[in-house]
C-alpha cells in the first residue's frame, strides 16, 4: 500500500465520500473567491506570515492556486496523481518559508468555513442536490468533507516533516563529505608507506613472515575505512538514474542467483512472489543496490538462518516491494532513525547503506518505509510509482 492508499484508508475515505464531494462541488464552488480571499487576508494579517510573501504578483499567483486546490478537493480524481500535485503545492509553502502554524491556522479557517457553509447557509440545497437519504444527508456530507480535509492536512504535515528530515540528513551528511576530503589523502599516504615499509624490510632480508598478521590487519582496516569514504562521498553525490524497462521478476532472479551461495551459507531461504504487472521504467543498477542492501541487512538479522519473504505487486499506479525477513526485528520506537546517516544497529555496521538506499527510491520518485517488532521480524516496503 502506498502512502496515499494508507492515508485514506486510515480517515475512512471511500469511494461514496469521492462521489459525494464531486455532488457537492457545484453547491460551494461559488463561495471559493471569498475563502480565498479570507485566507490570504488572514496570513495577511501577521507580521511574520506576512514577510514570507515577496510582493503582489506572488499573492495573486498562489490565489489562482488556492482557486485550483479548492477545485481539485471537491472534483479529484483521488488517485496517485491527486497525491503527488498536492505535494507539490504543499512544498511550495514550505519552500516560501511559511511557519507551520500559519498554515495549519489558516486549514483550519478553510475548515470551518466550509462547515458553515454545508450546516447553515445551503443545508436545504445540499438535501435537493445529493442522492443520499436526506434523513442523513448533512451528517454525511460533512463527514466527506471533514476526510478529505483530513486527508489534505496531513500532506501538508508531511510536506513538513520531509524538510525536516532533510535538514536533518543535511547536517551530518555536510559534515561527514568534508571530514572524507580531509582524510582521503591522509590514507592513501598510509596506505602507500606501509607498502614501502614492507618492500624495505624485505630488501634488507628482515623475516617479514613474523609481521605478516600485522600488515594483514593493518591492511583490512584501511581497506574498511576506505570502502567507508568511498560510500561517504557516494552518498554526497546527487542520484543520477537512466530509466530502462526492466521487469522486477527478472531483476530479483538475478539477485537470487548473484547470492545464492550466500543464503545457502547462512541457511536462509528467499522466496519470491510476483502479483500482475511489474515491469517498470526504472534504474536496474540502482535497485539492485537497494535490495541487496535489505537481503544483507535480512540475513544478518537472522545468525541462525530463516525466510525472506518478497511480494512485488504491480499495480495502476506503481509496483510495490515488500521485503520481509523473521529476524530479531528492533523496538518500533527506532524504526524512524533506520534511515539516518550513520544510524545503525549493528556493531560492525556503517549506517550508510540505508541512507543511500533511501537517495535511491526518493529519485525514482519513490519511497521507502519500515515495519518490525522486536522477536518479530522487520518489513520493508518498496514504493516505485510509475513514471508519468
Amino acid at each position: 500500500m502506498n502512502l496515499f492508499d494508507e492515508i485514506k484508508s486510515y480517515v475512512g475515505f471511500n469511494d461514496d465520500d469521492a462521489r459525494r464531494l464531486r455532488q457537492l462541488h457545484p453547491t460551494v464552488e461559488p463561495y471559493f473567491n471569498a475563502i480565498v480571499r479570507q485566507f490570504y487576508d488572514r496570513l495577511m494579517q501577521h507580521p511574520r506570515a506576512r514577510g514570507v510573501f515577496t510582493g503582489p504578483e506572488q499573492i495573486k499567483r498562489l490565489r489562482t492556486s488556492l482557486q485550483g486546490w479548492l477545485q481539485g478537493v471537491f472534483t479529484g480524481p483521488y488517485d496517485q496523481k491527486y497525491f503527488q500535485k498536492r505535494k507539490r503545492i504543499g512544498q511550495a509553502h514550505v519552500d516560501v518559508g511559511l511557519l507551520p502554524q500559519f498554515m495549519f491556522g489558516a486549514m483550519n479557517l478553510i475548515r470551518t468555513q466550509f462547515l458553515e457553509i454545508l450546516c447553515d447557509e445551503v443545508c436545504e440545497e445540499i438535501v435537493e442536490t445529493l442522492d443520499d437519504d436526506p434523513q442523513h444527508l448533512p451528517a454525511s456530507a460533512v463527514a466527506s468533507v471533514e476526510k478529505i480535509l483530513d486527508i489534505e492536512l496531513t500532506i501538508m504535515v508531511q510536506s513538513y516533516w520531509d524538510e525536516l528530515m532533510q535538514q536533518k540528513l543535511e547536517i551530518p551528511a555536510a559534515l561527514a563529505t568534508g571530514l572524507a576530503h580531509e582524510v582521503r589523502n591522509p590514507l592513501n599516504s598510509i596506505a602507500l608507506q606501509m607498502t614501502l615499509l614492507e618492500r624495505k624490510l624485505r630488501a634488507k632480508n628482515v623475516d617479514v613472515d613474523t609481521f605478516e598478521p600485522v600488515f594483514d590487519a593493518m591492511n583490512t582496516e584501511l581497506r574498511r575505512i576506505k570502502q567507508m569514504n568511498s560510500e561517504i562521498l557516494d552518498f554526497a553525490k546527487p542520484v543520477d538514474i537512466e530509466r530502462i524497462p526492466v521487469d522486477l521478476r527478472e531483476l530479483f532472479d538475478e539477485i537470487r542467483q548473484s547470492h545464492q551461495l550466500t543464503l545457502d551459507a547462512g541457511d536462509v531461504d528467499m522466496e519470491v512472489s510476483v502479483r500482475g504487472d511489474v515491469e517498470l521504467q526504472c534504474d536496474p543498477n540502482r535497485l539492485n543496490q537497494v535490495f541487496v542492501n535489505l537481503l544483507t541487512n535480512a540475513m544478518e538479522a537472522m545468525p541462525e538462518g530463516g525466510t525472506i519473504g518478497v511480494e512485488i505487486e504491480g499495480k495502476d499506479e506503481g509496483v510495490v516491494v515488500e521485503f520481509s525477513d523473521d529476524g530479531i526485528g528492533m523496538a518500533p520506537a527506532k524504526t524512524h532513525q533506520i534511515f539516518d546517516l550513520f544510524y545503525t544497529t549493528k556493531t560492525a555496521g556503517t549506517g550508510i547503506g540505508l541512507a543511500i538506499a533511501r537517495k535511491i527510491v526518493e529519485a525514482h520518485d519513490g519511497s521507502i518505509d519500515v515495519m518490525s517488532h522486536r522477536g518479530n521480524g522487520t518489513t520493508f516496503t518498496v514504493y516505485l510509482p510509475r513514471p508519468v
